[in-house]
Order: C-alpha cells, then sequence, then structure tokens
C-alpha cells in the first residue's frame, strides 16, 4: 500500500512539473524601430489622371462599393487611394489601383486590378472581345470570373476590436505564450476582409527557429505557429 502511495505521489508530482513546463514562456527576441515599417515596402506614387484612368477608377470604386456593401461616407473615410496606373503586357491592357484601408489605428495596404482590353492574338477566354476596351458590364464580368486575374479585395465594414495596436499585440504576446512579439505588417484576409496583424518573434538560443502569430483585429481570434526563420545570404 505504501510503495503504491508513493508511486501514485511521484507520477502526480511529475504531471504538475510537465504542466508547469509546459506554461512557462519561451524567451524571444525580436527589434522594431517603427510599428508601421511595413507600409515603407510598398508603392505611394500617384493616382492616374488621364481619362481613361479617371473613368476605369471610377469603375473600380463603384464594383468596390458594391462587393462590400460601403457606403460613399465609409469608403471616403477609410480608402486612402495610392497609386493607380495602365499597365501593359502581353495579353492586353489592364487597370491597377493600389490602395491603403485605415481602420482607426490599423493600416494596411492592398493593389486590385482588371483587364480592360485583350490583344487580338489572345487565345484566352475568347467569351471577351479583342483589341477594343471593355465596357463596364464585360469587366464585372471578368472580375466575377477571374479572366486574366482580375480581382477586386474584399474588406470588412465592420469595427475594429482592440483601441491600440499594443492592446492587440498585448493580446497576440500572451496566447503565444512568450515574452514579446513585433508588428511584421498589418494586412486585409481575402476570405472575410478583416484586417489582420501579424507578428514574428526569432526564439533565443534556438537556432534558425522563430515564432509567428496572427490576431484578426474584428473578432479577436488568435493563429500562432512555429517556423524556421527566413534567413537573408
Amino acid at each position: 500500500m505504501n510503495r503504491r502511495i508513493i508511486l501514485i505521489s511521484i507520477l502526480l508530482a511529475f504531471s504538475i512539473w510537465s504542466c508547469e513546463k509546459d506554461n512557462q514562456k519561451r524567451t524571444v527576441t525580436c527589434f522594431q524601430e517603427n510599428e508601421y515599417d511595413y507600409l515603407n515596402h510598398y508603392k505611394i506614387d500617384s493616382i492616374c489622371t488621364s481619362e481613361i484612368c479617371t473613368n476605369y477608377l471610377n469603375i473600380w470604386k463603384e464594383f468596390f462599393k458594391e462587393k462590400n456593401s460601403l457606403s460613399d461616407s465609409f469608403f471616403d473615410e477609410h480608402v486612402i487611394l495610392c497609386q493607380s496606373s495602365i499597365d501593359n503586357w502581353n495579353e492586353g491592357v489592364s487597370f491597377r489601383i493600389c490602395y491603403k484601408i485605415q481602420m482607426d489605428w490599423a493600416i494596411a495596404y492592398r493593389c486590385d486590378q482588371f483587364i480592360v482590353k485583350i490583344e487580338s492574338d489572345s487565345n484566352l477566354y475568347p467569351e471577351l472581345p479583342r483589341n477594343e476596351y471593355l465596357s463596364k458590364d464585360e469587366i464585372r464580368f471578368a472580375i466575377n470570373q477571374n479572366r486574366f486575374n482580375s480581382r477586386i479585395g474584399s474588406v470588412s465594414n465592420s469595427d475594429i476590436h482592440f483601441s491600440s495596436m499594443d492592446d492587440a499585440l498585448n493580446k497576440l504576446i500572451e496566447d503565444s505564450n512568450v515574452n514579446t512579439l513585433c508588428v511584421s505588417e498589418i494586412y486585409v484576409d481575402e476570405s472575410t476582409g478583416n484586417l489582420i496583424l501579424e507578428a514574428w518573434a526569432g526564439y533565443e538560443n534556438e537556432e534558425n527557429s522563430c515564432i509567428k502569430g496572427k490576431i484578426d483585429l474584428i473578432n479577436g481570434e488568435t493563429e500562432v505557429t512555429d517556423t524556421p526563420c527566413y534567413i537573408i545570404n
């Protein structure tokens, strides 16, 4: 009986020790000069002002607001146009627009594009006309069918759940069970339209071992994974 009690006590103590070990925070390090550094990698140029650019910009605005059920006031308050262009490529001509979505303190950068003219010798998607600028309905069809990589992104008009970037980052750090994280970027989830904050850090004394976390700024859900570190040779 005494041996059984001793054995049970040892197993219980080991179980408690294992749980405490699992709950211990792992030490990580990262460096961040400015939390919005990720925006420096994106192109902030100018809005094309030609007649054809203006025409397709207005079409994009209409489709963008329609797809995401956005009011004019929401668009004006939260969408910042950064750069637009008419781009020639092998299969034809595309309109490209880059913009920032700003919800309170959270800022994400994204670009949309759609085909506006198809070269006469293109053998792709024969249901669309060749060698002429597409009508609004034809552009809508191309976007809906993702022809020539035509797409308009989703964005949620729901309020963000966190009062500041530090608030969201601290929640992600807590759920990641580490001592710190540095912001990689804020981006828009293509499936939900929600803003996502992504952060990372490197484990101390663990070669090529990093942690990456994501937190949905609308619903607060987090996702944390261990991953090899990105190494630049």
